[in-house]
C-alpha cells in the first residue's frame, strides 16, 4: 500500500502468484490526512476521518460509511473490528465465494448450483438444466458453496449453502465427501460461541488461526466450562484442561461448602477424565487454605511421583512416607526421608522409620556412607548397641589409614580408645561375646605394635596380624618381644614353631634354626624345617633334618626334591608304596641311572603298577 503526501490517492497492491497489480484510486477531496488507517484483510484498506470511514479495495470505487460518534479501528486477520461508545461492528470485504454466488446477475457455477437447489426445492426441471450447464465445474461449485457457508454468520443461510453443496456433491464422482462434514463440525462450534450468551463472534478465518485448543482456553477463562467441555468432547479433544480449570474454579468459589460435600462434587466430575491429575487440583485447594480437602483429593491421585511431593507440601509426612514405600520407588522414599529429617527432631524421625523396613534400611545405607554420628544416634535410640560398636570399630580402621598414624603418632591413642569403647558395647550384648573378645585383643595388639614401632623406629608393625608381628620380631632379632606376643595372645606351640622356623630361614640363621630344632622334639615334626631349607635353596641344611622325618614317604619325597635318587628310592622301598615309586621314577625320568634304580627296586620287590 502507498499513500501520497497530500493524501489525494492511494495504491493497493495485491500479490497473487508473483503477479502484482497496482490500483490507483481517488480517495477524497479533503486536504486533511486520515485520523486512522488500517488493513481490512489482505487487500483492503480502511481510512477514517472525523465522521466518515472509507473502505478501499483493489477492484473499484470506495465504499463510504458515516458515523455520528468517534470510532476505533482494530485490525483482524480477515477484517476490522469497529469499536464505538455504543457498539462493536465487524467489517470485512465480501469473500470471493460469497460474491460469486450472491452477486446480482452472477452466472458462476456456484451461483447456478445455488439456484439449482432452489428449483429442486420447488420441484422444477430447471434444476437439472442448471446442473447440466455446470457439470464440468461442479466440484469447484460445491467447494465454493462450502467456503461461502463458512464465511456466513446467518445460520439459515449457512444451512442453505451446505444443502446446495450436498446437492451438488451427489452428482460429483471425484469430490472428497468429508469436506462438508468438516465444515458442519466447524460451523456448529462457531455458532455455539457466537451466541449472545457467550459473546465470541469469531469468523472462520480467526477460528482456524486461533486453533480449537486456544478457543477452549478462552472459553474456560470466561468460565464457560460446560460449553468448553461439550466443544472439546465434540471435537475429540482431551477434556482434562477443562475439567481441571472447572475444579479449581469450583474450589475458589465454594467457600461456604464443606470439604466432604465439595469433595463429592469434584470427584463426580473429575472421574469423567481418565488420567487427570488429582494432585494439581489438591495443590490448588491447599493454596486456597483448604488443606483438609487437599489431603482428601490427593488420596485419589494414582501417580506416586505427583502424590508424594504434594503430601509433603501440605504437611502429611506420615502419609507421604507410607505412599512412597508402597510405590517401591527408592528415590521417592529418599525424598520423604530427607524432608522429614530436616523438619523433625532426631528421636521423632527415628520413631517414624523404625517400624518401616524399607525406609529404615535406605536410611541406614545412606547414613553408613555420609552420616556416621547420626547413624550411631539412631542405633542407640533403638537399642542396637552392637551396630554402634561395629561403626566405632570401622572408625578406628579409617583413623588407621591416616598417613600420620605411624611411628608413635598420638593418633594411636584415640584409635585404641575407640576400640575399647566398641568392646564395652559388645559386652553389653550377650550374643556378641566373640566380637567383644576380638575387640579386646585388637586393642591389646595395637598397643603392643605401637610400642614396637616406637622402640624399633620402624613403621612396620601396626595393623599387621599376630603371626606377622611375631615373624617380624624374629626377623629383627627381637626374640624377647616375639615371645611376649606369643604369651600375651596364647599362640599355640605348633603355630609358634611354624612362624619361628620360616622366620629364621628368611634371615638364613641356620645355626639358630638347628639349635631351635634341638630344644625339644618339635610339635610340628621336622618337615617344616626341611621345607624352609629347600625353599631357601640350602640342600645341605635340609639334609640335617630329612633323616629325622619319621614317615618314609616324606623322606622319599624330600630326597627327591634335592635330587638324591638313591636315598629317595631306599625310603620309597621302606614305604612299600608302588604309586610313590612310580611318581619318583617320573621325577627322575631324565636320569637314566636313577630310572634303572627304580626298575631294580620294582623287580626286586615285584610291585604292581610301577612302570
Amino acid at each position: 500500500m502507498f499513500l501520497n503526501k497530500d493524501c489525494s490517492f492511494i495504491s493497493v497492491m495485491a500479490l497473487h502468484h508473483i503477479v502484482m497489480c497496482i490500483f490507483v484510486l481517488c480517495v477524497s477531496q479533503s486536504a486533511l490526512p486520515p485520523e486512522q488507517l488500517a488493513w481490512c484483510g489482505m487487500d483492503t484498506v480502511l481510512l477514517y476521518w472525523d465522521d466518515i470511514l472509507l473502505m478501499m479495495g483493489p477492484r473499484g470505487d470506495p465504499v463510504r460509511y458515516f458515523y455520528d460518534e468517534p470510532i476505533i479501528l482494530i485490525p483482524e486477520c480477515d477484517g476490522v473490528r469497529i469499536l464505538s461508545n455504543s457498539s462493536m461492528e465487524f467489517l470485512q470485504r465480501v469473500p470471493d465465494s460469497t460474491e460469486s454466488i450472491f452477486k446480482i446477475g452472477s452466472t458462476s457455477p456456484a451461483a447456478l448450483l445455488y439456484d439449482a437447489l432452489d428449483h429442486f426445492d420447488r420441484q422444477s426441471a430447471k434444476a437439472d438444466e442448471n446442473l447440466r450447464l455446470i457439470r464440468p465445474s461442479l466440484p469447484e461449485a460445491v467447494e465454493a458453496c462450502i467456503d461461502a457457508a463458512g464465511h456466513e454468520f446467518d445460520v439459515l443461510r449457512q444451512r442453505t449453502l451446505l444443502r446446495a453443496a450436498s446437492y451438488g456433491q451427489a452428482f460429483c464422482s471425484n469430490f472428497q465427501r468429508d469436506h462438508i462434514q468438516e465444515m458442519c463440525k466447524t460451523l456448529r462450534v462457531l455458532n455455539a460461541v457466537r451466541h449472545p450468551d457467550v459473546g465470541m463472534p469469531l469468523s472462520i478465518q480467526q477460528y482456524k488461526l486461533l486453533t480449537p485448543s486456544v478457543l477452549i482456553g478462552r472459553l474456560i477463562n470466561s468460565y464457560k466450562h460446560f460449553l468448553a467441555l461439550r466443544v472439546s468432547e465434540y471435537l475429540g479433544m482431551n477434556q482434562e484442561m477443562v475439567i481441571m480449570h472447572w475444579a479449581c474454579s469450583k474450589i475458589s468459589a465454594s467457600l461456604a461448602i464443606s470439604d466432604a460435600t465439595l469433595l463429592e462434587i469434584l470427584l463426580d466430575k473429575l472421574k469423567l477424565c481418565k488420567g487427570i491429575s488429582y494432585a494439581a487440583v489438591a495443590a490448588h485447594a491447599d493454596k486456597n487454605g483448604r488443606r483438609k480437602l487437599a489431603a482428601m483429593l490427593v488420596e485419589h491421585e494414582p501417580r506416586s511421583s505427583k502424590q508424594v511431593p504434594l503430601l509433603l507440601s501440605i504437611g502429611e509426612e506420615d502419609t507421604a512416607l507410607m505412599k512412597a514405600i508402597e510405590s517401591g520407588d527408592t528415590d521417592l522414599v529418599y525424598l520423604v526421608l530427607f524432608h522429614i529429617w530436616r523438619k523433625r527432631q532426631p528421636l521423632e524421625f527415628f520413631g517414624m522409620i523404625q517400624a518401616r523396613a524399607l525406609a529404615r534400611d535406605l536410611f541406614i545405607i545412606y547414613a553408613r556412607c555420609y552420616k556416621h554420628e547420626f547413624l550411631k544416634d539412631f542405633f542407640l535410640s533403638t537399642g542396637q548397641l552392637q551396630e554402634v560398636a561395629f561403626l566405632l570399630w570401622k572408625e578406628s580402621w579409617e583413623l588407621g589409614k591416616n598417613p600420620m598414624a605411624s611411628r608413635g603418632s598420638p593418633l594411636h591413642g584415640p584409635r585404641i580408645k575407640i576400640i575399647e569403647k566398641a568392646q564395652n558395647l559388645f559386652l553389653e550384648t550377650k550374643e556378641y561375646t566373640f566380637e567383644a573378645k576380638a575387640a579386646e585383643e585388637h586393642a591389646k595388639l595395637l598397643r603392643m605394635q605401637h610400642d614396637l614401632e616406637v622402640s624399633t623406629k620402624q613403621a612396620i608393625f601396626v595393623d599387621s596380624s599376630i603371626s606377622d608381628t611375631i615373624r617380624t620380631c624374629i626377623v629383627l632379632g627381637n626374640h624377647r618381644a616375639a615371645m611376649k606376643v606369643k604369651t600375651e595372645f596364647k599362640v599355640s606351640e605348633k603355630r609358634w614353631y611354624w612362624l619361628k622356623v620360616f622366620a629364621l630361614a628368611t634371615i638364613r640363621d641356620w645355626d639358630a634354626l638347628e639349635k631351635f630344632s634341638k630344644e625339644k622334639r618339635p610339635p610340628i615334626g621336622y618337615r617344616p624345617f626341611v621345607e624352609a631349607c629347600i625353599e631357601a635353596d640350602e640342600k645341605g641344611e635340609a639334609l640335617k633334618y630329612i633323616p629325622k622325618l619319621t614317615d618314609p614317604r616324606e623322606r622319599a619325597e624330600s630326597y627327591a626334591r634335592i635330587g638324591m635318587a638313591k636315598e629317595a628310592a631306599d625310603a620309597a622301598s621302606q614305604a612299600k608304596d608302588g604309586e610313590l615309586l612310580g611318581r619318583l621314577k617320573l621325577t627322575f625320568s631324565q636320569n637314566a641311572a636313577a630310572s634303572s634304580i627304580f626298575d631294580t627296586l620294582r623287580d626286586r620287590l615285584s610291585f604292581q603298577g610301577v612302570s
